[in-house]
């Protein structure tokens, strides 16, 4: 039976509490209506808490869903509450923590800034040998960057076997918000360090509190900050927010350009990229490597963008051998084979055989 609604969830409470807890069907039952009653946006953490009382010998399953829903509520203190509950097992029927209990103590300590509870639970984490579990460890560095503890958090960081991207983002969140709470003036390297791991890890959020500190300090107009504000934001999925970056910059050089080009046809707007990268060979600005190649590899149109490189070399032709190569190794760096192709022929035809792959 699927619950949607309080209502129902308490007409089959009704059901449980006529018939008995000894039938497993009604077992299961009785625990689906109490994640739904603690954890669903429809249901009413209350009364999940009062099925958790009314049970002889609840299972930390149902302590642990119940400490997460008030780790997720307005007031986190409950969770807390709850866990030392458990933790000092007031109860002979009370369970123990488990390594499932902890991801949410710590959640609600990052949210309330208990950073002495959070650093007893860190040893308590370590004494249970819990320490090397990936979500503990996410946990932790969440609730040391929420405390504004960024040493703290990078040494939990420093020793998990390889970061996530949950692990990253909290690391950065962190970062930005201590630097913000501190009034530290973020130097460009600062911010386009920051911004390229935002776009590495899809952190939106995080890269929009960025872009807004950018605009705070004025620093829009330094290329290589447009540079990673377009990266990120084309990366994660915005390339109007990328492109509105793009046309607010004034002194653009090829990188600003190639990360362009390179959103736009990765977002399947391949004629766009075909008329910013025509625009750019027009203001005489020399594409490398990397532009062609993130051009080549992420178009669709396989004869209009070899037409257009050849178009382009026609325009572009010069004795220098260096050019030559750079254009050939990305061609041939190339995974779109047709582009390729297209690309040879046209270079045969206007007899630049020295391109030809």
């Amino acid at each position: 039976m699927e619950i949607t609604t309080m209502a129902e969830a308490v007409q089959l409470h009704a059901q449980i509490l006529k018939s008995g807890y000894h039938d497993q069907t009604h077992a299961q039952n009785l625990s689906k209506l109490f994640t739904f009653s603690a954890l669903s946006p429809s249901g009413n953490p209350t009364y999940a808490r009062l099925i958790l009382n009314s049970l002889r010998t609840p299972n930390s399953y149902y302590f642990n869903t119940m400490i997460r829903a008030y780790s997720d509520s307005r007031d986190p203190t409950q969770s807390i509450s709850l866990f030392l509950t458990m933790h000092h097992q007031q109860h002979v029927d009370t369970p123990r923590p488990d390594k499932f209990t902890y991801p949410f103590v710590l959640k609600a300590c990052s949210k309330l800034r208990l950073t002495h509870l959070g650093k007893m639970l860190h040893g308590l984490i370590c004494k249970l040998g819990f320490e090397s579990d990936r979500y503990i460890q996410n946990a932790m560095i969440h609730m040391y960057s929420g405390c504004g503890q960024s040493r703290d958090a990078w040494k939990v960081f420093d020793k998990m076997s390889e970061g996530d991207v949950v692990s990253w983002t909290s690391i950065i969140d962190g970062f930005v918000e201590q630097m913000v709470e501190d009034g530290v003036d973020p130097n460009e390297a600062t911010l386009v360090s920051v911004l390229r791991a935002c776009a590495e890890t899809g952190a939106l959020g995080i890269g929009m509190k960025v872009n807004k500190i950018v605009e705070e300090k004025k620093l829009g107009s330094q290329a290589n900050v447009s540079t990673a504000l377009i990266d990120m934001y084309s990366k994660c999925g915005c390339i109007d927010s990328a492109l509105r970056i793009f046309d607010k910059t004034f002194n653009k050089d090829v990188f600003a350009w190639t990360a362009t080009i390179s959103g736009l046809a990765s977002h399947g707007r391949s004629k766009d990229a075909i008329y910013l990268f025509d625009q750019m060979t027009k203001l005489d600005l020399e594409p490398d490597e990397r532009t062609i190649t993130a051009f080549t590899e992420s178009a669709t149109d396989a004869i209009v963008v070899g037409s257009c490189l050849t178009i382009y070399l026609l325009s572009w032709y010069s004795a220098e051998a260096l050019r030559f190569e750079i254009l050939r190794n990305a061609l041939l760096g190339t995974r779109v084979t047709s582009i390729r192709v297209a690309a040879e022929g046209g270079c045969r035809i206007h007899m630049f055989t020295n391109l030809v792959l």
